[in-house]
C-alpha cells in the first residue's frame, strides 16, 4: 500500500506541473508610430481605413466586373481555398484525438493437433476502447497549433486575394495607359509624316539640303518604330489579366476607359500604425504562425514526461459460434498504460530546442513583416506626394512643349529657322505628352499600392 500511496502523489505532483510545461502566449510587443510620416506633406488624408471593396471607390463598371470575376475564379486563389480546408480538416484530425477511439472486431479461428485427431475452434465479438487521458497536455498542444495553422491559412488565402485583386486593379490601369500611349504616337505619326511631306516638297524644289531631309525621314521612323513596342506591351498586360480572371490570354477582351478619364479621391483613408497590424493578413499570418509555434513548445515538453493510455475490451468468446452471444461466454476487461521515457540519445530534449528556436525564428518573422507593412504605406504615401507634384510638373512642361513645336513649325514654313529645330521640339512635344501619361499610370498604381498596403481594408 505504500508503494501505491506514493505513486498516487508522484502522479500529482507531475499533473500540477503541467501547468508549467505549456508557456501562454503573449503578443509580441511592437513600437507603433503614432501616425504616418507620409501624410504630412499629402494634407488630404484621413485617419480612416478603405472599404473592403475599395476598387470600387475608381467608379468603373467594367474593373468591378473584372474583380469579381478574379475573386470568384482565380486559380491562385481557389488552391489557397482548398489549403485553408485542408488546414482545418487537419485541426479537426488534432481535436479527435482527445477523445476516446471505440472499435469492433469479429474473430473466427479452427485449429487442428497435427499429432492427434482433436480439433479446435475460437469465434470472438468485441468492443475495443482506448483513452489517452493527455496528462501533460502534448494532445492540447497539437491541437492549438493545428487550429492556429488553420488560422494561418486562412490569413494567407486573404493576402492572395488581396494580391490578386490588387494586380487585376493594376494592369487595367496600364491597359488604359497603354491605350492612350498608343494613340499618342499614332497621332504624332500622322504630325510627323506632314511634315516629312513638306520637307521632302522643299528638298525636291532644291530648298533645303538633303541632311533636312535624312533628319525628318529618321524622326519619323524613330517615332513608327516605338508603335510595335507599345502595341506588344499591351497585348502581353492583356495576357496577364486574363491569367488573374483564369481565362486563356485569347480569351479576354477588354476597353478601359481613358486613363486621364479617372478621378483621384478628394481624400485619402489610410488609418492609424496603431490598427495596421490587425489590418494586413500577412500580420495576421504571421502572428497565427508564432501562436502554433508556441504550442509546438508545450508539445515537445511534454513528450518529456511518461504517457498514460487506458484501455478496454469487451465483448464475447466460444468454440461454438452458435453460442457466441450468450451472456455466459461474456468477456471484460480493462487496463492502464504508463510509458516513460528513459533513454532517447538525446532526441526528446533537442525536440524541445528544436521548437524554442522555431518560436524565435517566426518572432523575426513577424517583426520584420510588421516593418515591411510600415514601409509598404509610407512608400505608397511618399510615391502618391511625389508622382502629384510630378505630373503637375509634366502637365506645364506638355503645354510648353506644345507651345515650342508650334512655334518652331511657324518659323520653319516662313523660313526662320532650320528642320531640325522643328523636328526636336516635335520629339521633345511626343516625349513629355508620354511622361505625362506614364506618370499619370504610376499614379494611379501607387494609389493601388496604398490600398493594398492598408490591407485592401481589413476584414469586415
Amino acid at each position: 500500500m505504500g508503494l501505491i500511496t506514493n505513486m498516487r502523489w508522484w502522479l500529482v505532483a507531475l499533473v500540477l506541473s503541467g501547468c508549467t510545461i505549456h508557456p501562454t502566449y503573449v503578443r509580441p510587443r511592437v513600437a507603433m508610430p503614432a501616425g504616418w510620416h507620409g501624410t504630412q506633406a499629402l494634407g488630404n488624408t484621413q485617419p480612416v481605413w478603405p472599404a473592403h471593396d475599395w476598387w470600387r471607390s475608381f467608379d468603373d463598371a467594367t474593373l468591378n466586373e473584372l474583380e469579381q470575376t478574379a475573386l470568384a475564379s482565380n486559380h491562385d486563389l481557389q488552391a489557397a481555398l482548398s489549403r485553408v480546408a485542408q488546414a482545418r480538416d487537419i485541426a479537426r484530425i488534432a481535436g479527435a484525438s482527445l477523445y476516446p477511439t471505440l472499435d469492433a472486431s469479429l474473430h473466427g479461428k479452427r485449429g487442428q493437433n497435427i499429432h492427434k485427431s482433436s480439433s479446435g475452434r475460437a469465434n470472438e465479438a468485441q468492443l475495443n476502447g482506448a483513452f489517452d487521458p493527455d496528462v501533460w497536455g502534448a494532445l492540447h498542444g497539437v491541437k492549438r497549433a493545428a487550429q492556429a495553422q488553420a488560422l494561418a491559412a486562412s490569413e494567407a488565402s486573404a493576402n492572395t486575394a488581396l494580391e490578386v485583386a490588387a494586380n487585376v486593379a493594376s494592369s487595367y490601369f496600364q491597359l488604359a495607359a497603354f491605350d492612350e500611349r498608343v494613340e499618342l504616337v499614332r497621332q504624332t505619326i500622322e504630325t510627323a509624316s506632314r511634315i516629312d511631306v513638306l520637307i521632302e516638297t522643299r528638298y525636291r524644289a532644291g530648298a533645303v539640303s538633303d541632311l533636312d531631309e535624312a533628319q525628318s525621314k529618321t524622326s519619323l521612323a524613330n517615332i513608327q518604330a516605338g508603335l510595335p513596342a507599345l502595341e506588344q506591351g499591351r497585348e502581353q498586360t492583356l495576357h496577364a489579366l486574363a491569367i488573374l480572371l483564369a481565362k486563356s490570354p485569347a480569351e479576354l477582351t477588354v476597353q478601359p476607359r481613358r486613363l486621364t478619364g479617372f478621378s483621384f479621391p478628394a481624400t485619402l483613408p489610410v488609418g492609424l500604425p496603431s490598427e495596421l497590424l490587425q489590418r494586413r493578413p500577412d500580420v495576421r499570418q504571421a502572428e497565427e504562425n508564432l501562436i502554433a509555434a508556441n504550442a509546438d513548445i508545450g508539445t515537445a515538453r511534454a513528450r518529456l514526461f511518461p504517457s498514460i493510455a487506458l484501455t478496454g475490451d469487451g465483448g464475447y468468446a466460444s468454440d461454438q459460434l452458435s453460442t457466441l452471444l450468450r451472456n455466459s461466454n461474456s468477456t471484460l476487461s480493462f487496463g492502464i498504460q504508463m510509458l516513460a521515457p528513459i533513454f532517447h540519445g538525446g532526441a526528446l530534449r533537442a525536440d524541445v530546442d528544436r521548437s524554442t528556436e522555431r518560436y524565435n525564428e517566426l518572432l523575426q518573422a513577424y517583426h520584420q513583416t510588421v516593418l515591411g507593412a510600415l514601409r509598404d504605406v509610407e512608400d505608397a504615401l511618399i510615391a502618391l506626394q511625389k508622382l502629384s507634384a510630378q505630373e503637375e510638373l509634366l502637365d506645364e512642361a506638355q503645354l510648353q512643349a506644345k507651345r515650342a513645336f508650334n512655334l518652331a513649325e511657324i518659323r520653319y514654313r516662313g523660313g526662320a529657322s532650320d528642320a531640325f529645330t522643328m523636328l526636336t521640339a516635335q520629339n521633345t512635344w511626343l516625349n513629355t505628352q508620354n511622361s505625362v501619361l506614364q506618370t499619370r499610370f504610376a499614379r494611379m498604381n501607387a494609389l493601388v499600392s496604398l490600398y493594398k498596403a492598408l490591407g485592401g481594408g481589413g476584414q469586415e
